[in-house]
């Protein structure tokens, strides 16, 4: 371990050791009263639960509205496991929802010549070009517009299910000149208790659902199909009647999905929590449970005294507030009992909140994504100690034997302790390790903030963590002394 940093002249040759990096923040030794500080653990011999999908994302690379972009090269950075299409037409232009891909619903839909598929098409490949699986939802996108004109109840259920399954054939049978990809997850609508995403009855989206869901099994038992992608709690009071729908009718239920938005993880833990209780107790234990819409959202959708009170609220969620919060989720997503979850959104465009701005420029939540997938890289999950969900403070480690590399994710969405102590336990080790610390904040984005090489097995660092920071620290084998 570095001792006694306060002598200048052995500070002096431990840098010189370093390769003459340039000195960042002071080191563990020149801080005072280091006791007093709390202390964060990585200890590497001890496994952890593998990865799991928690980072996808709502919507693809490719954008049309206004200005075209294609983010695909951000997207491998971010490499999200599942790309979720809801609202994908609000940013690619006719495409995915049901009314753009079989626009007149009074022609045969077994004619291949009245479905288009050609803009969903290209949006879909690139999104399987980046890596990404994909989350299909069979439906509308929300709108907003009085009257309605696509996200009312289908005039004709049965009809409906049809034009799905034959969208399913498109993609994973070829019908259609179309492709055999294989998508897995096909989603029954999108939150049919929002007004501006369903007009019709809690009982009409639960035929829709039967009709839809009983018709896919039918089309390929092994596909995955299941809804209601519920806004808010899926143990409200809807969702419970869902649930009980689904039971009482013996109709095929693979995942339940619902979302959340929310000024503080932990209340969005606290939705996961209650809903997955939820689908247990309607004896859906073995679905999947899909948290498929999630972000920070400081105050609410609506309500504010103006719209300058309404920027700078969305501001927030693209701040590097933002980007710690949604650092703090991931850690704890990963640690809930969760399947899946897909943070809304990766459009960017006109949006007023995402990973991408109007010009398709990286916000500081993305950095997020790509930190995380750098520690998915890294290794295999270890044990750690110090998240407080009460205060959006988190740790998650990953260690790699072979190679003998660690990577640690540290956030601090809220915590009033700026400074920590980081003891890392039973790290692999040749000799000494660089330490290489990258930073999310207001100024920097996933930017070098100091290296320092460490020389022992057990090792203690003192790192910077104020409120709304991002610190990733990579340890990776390094020059022999």
């Amino acid at each position: 371990m570095i001792e006694n940093l306060n002598n200048k002249w052995i500070l002096t040759v431990v840098l010189a050791v370093a390769l003459a990096f340039q000195p960042g923040p002071r080191l563990a030794a020149q801080t005072k009263n280091l006791s007093e500080l709390p202390v964060l653990t990585v200890d590497a011999s001890k496994p952890a639960e593998s990865f799991k999908p928690i980072n996808g994302v709502n919507g693809g690379p490719r954008m049309d509205l206004g200005n075209y972009f294609d983010n695909s090269p951000y997207f491998k950075r971010m490499n999200p496991p599942y790309v979720r299409l809801h609202d994908v037409s609000l940013a690619a232009m006719g495409a995915v929802d049901i009314h753009c891909i079989f626009p007149d619903f009074n022609a045969d839909e077994n004619d291949p010549a009245h479905y288009q598929f050609g803009k969903s098409d290209l949006y879909i490949q690139a999104i399987l070009n980046s890596g990404s699986k994909v989350i299909f939802r069979l439906g509308e996108a929300i709108e907003k517009s009085k009257p309605k004109f696509y996200v009312n109840p289908p005039t004709d259920y049965k009809k409906w299910a049809r034009v799905c399954c034959n969208i399913i054939r498109h993609y994973n049978e070829g019908w259609a000149n179309g492709f055999k990809w294989d998508i897995r997850y096909w989603e029954i609508w999108n939150e049919p208790n929002a007004k501006n995403c369903w007009t019709g009855t809690t009982e009409q989206y639960c035929e829709l659902y039967k009709e839809a869901s009983t018709s896919i099994k039918k089309l390929d038992p092994s596909l995955k199909v299941g809804g209601p992608a519920l806004a808010g709690s899926i143990a409200s009071d809807y969702g419970r009647t869902f649930l009980a729908y689904c039971r009482d009718n013996h109709l095929p239920l693979d995942f339940v999905s619902w979302h959340g938005y929310a000024s503080h993880p932990y209340r969005l833990l606290e939705n996961i929590k209650k809903g997955i209780a939820a689908v247990d107790e309607y004896g859906f234990s073995e679905a999947e449970t899909i948290f498929d819409e999630w972000n920070y959202i400081a105050g609410g959708f609506h309500g504010y005294a103006s719209r300058e009170d309404a920027r700078a609220s969305f501001l927030k969620t693209k701040s590097a507030s933002g980007a710690a919060f949604t650092a703090s989720m991931l850690i704890y997503l990963q640690n809930s009992e969760l399947d899946i979850a897909c943070y809304y959104a990766a459009f960017g465009g006109a949006f007023r909140f995402g990973l991408f701005d109007i010009y398709g420029v990286p916000e500081k939540p993305f950095y997020t994504f790509e930190a995380w997938n750098k520690l998915v890289q890294s290794g295999t999950p270890v044990k750690v100690t110090g998240n407080k969900i009460k205060t959006g403070l988190g740790i998650a480690a990953t260690v790699n034997q072979s190679s003998m590399t660690t990577a640690v994710l540290l956030s601090n969405f809220e915590d009033d302790v700026p400074k920590y102590m980081l003891e890392l336990n039973h790290l692999p080790f040749d000799k000494n390790l660089i330490c290489t610390e990258l930073v999310i904040d207001e100024k920097r984005s996933m930017e070098l903030d100091r290296e320092q090489i460490l020389s022992s097995g057990d090792t203690h660092i003192v790192v910077n963590l104020p409120k709304g920071t991002v610190r990733l620290l990579l340890f990776t084998p390094g020059p022999v002394k």
